[in-house]
């Protein structure tokens, strides 16, 4: 069958699928075609959740009553709770197709679907392969392993049941509220290219080596405390790499200093080279070591004669 076939027929089985599921919450009460006979896959019962499908798998393992880890990293609080959101809808899916001809079409066959395994203590709970996701519809389509009958579930985007590990990790390199920033400090390799911004009786004062040099373009400093609200990383650095990176001397340095009486510590991110397109990015806090756009960091890496207003 040709691709744009193929097409077509996954569009019918959407459309069916969701005229049916419509149909069957109206005259049933959604409770005749749902899936029946799962035991419990609630977060404080599960010690562990493994997501595979053709490569690396995500192990998502429980430390505690809420605290998650992936690999041996801390899994990201509101991913965790997104996940949970969705397996809580998995007991009452709705029946979508009953016969194994449309398990390839909805994503749900051995060999295109994700596998996603709960387990409690070292004996699997619940099985299940995780199919095709349309942004059209928005559902993900779960079927119970060993068992023809597919469901549907909503899901709002894609991934939700994602087998990489690092997107259950903690993106933000760092989020600092603007109205916590108290200074800024700009260090370089070359000390004579370092400076600090200091907010002075209202004005934002860039001071350096030699004194006094000016003052800021607020528009500039608006900027900076906007793009430090969320600081996003677009990767994460394996350990073998991260041995390898001289974080001791960095090409560049902010210091974020916050008031004394706020919830955010000052913060420190430390930049090096990777490519064209991305640096790494450290806070001595973690041990992370984070992938960030090049474009956002040669921006934070500011020249001193490209913050100061001119006169």
């Amino acid at each position: 069958m040709k691709s744009k076939q193929v097409g077509f027929v996954l569009m019918a089985l959407i459309a069916i699928g969701v005229a049916g599921i419509l149909y069957r919450v109206i005259s049933s009460g959604g409770t005749d075609f749902t899936m029946q006979g799962l035991m419990p896959i609630t977060p404080d019962v599960i010690d562990r959740s493994e997501i595979s499908d053709s490569g690396q798998p995500a192990e998502l393992v429980r430390m505690g009553d809420e605290d998650w880890r992936v690999g041996k990293n801390p899994a990201f609080t509101p991913r965790m709770s997104d996940f949970w959101m969705h397996v809580n809808d998995i007991p009452e899916a709705q029946l979508v197709a009953r016969k194994p001809k449309h398990h390839a079409v909805l994503g749900v066959d051995e060999n295109t679907g994700t596998e996603l395994t709960f387990y409690l203590g070292q004996a699997v709970q619940e099985e299940f392969v995780v199919g095709k996701w349309s942004p059209d519809v928005k559902l993900c389509y779960v079927r119970k392993s060993g068992k023809d009958e597919v469901y549907g579930i909503p899901c709002s985007r894609n991934n939700v049941f994602s087998s990489d590990p690092d997107s259950w990790r903690n993106p933000s390199v760092a989020s600092i509220p603007p109205a916590y920033v108290e200074s800024f400090d700009f260090i370089y390799p070359d000390i004579s290219l370092g400076f600090s911004v200091t907010k002075v009786d209202g004005d934002w004062q860039v001071t350096s080596q030699s004194g006094v040099d000016g003052i800021a373009d607020e528009r500039v400093i608006d900027m900076i405390l906007q793009a430090l609200t969320v600081v996003p990383a677009v990767g994460f650095v394996e350990d073998e790499e991260k041995d390898s990176l001289d974080f001791a001397a960095p090409d560049g340095a902010i210091r974020i200093n916050t008031f004394q009486d706020s919830n955010s510590p000052t913060t420190r991110l430390k930049f090096i080279r990777n490519d064209e397109l991305t640096y790494y990015v450290k806070v001595p806090s973690q041990s992370t070591v984070f992938l960030v756009d090049a474009n956002l960091s040669d921006f934070l890496l500011m020249k001193k004669e490209d913050m100061i207003l001119p006169e």
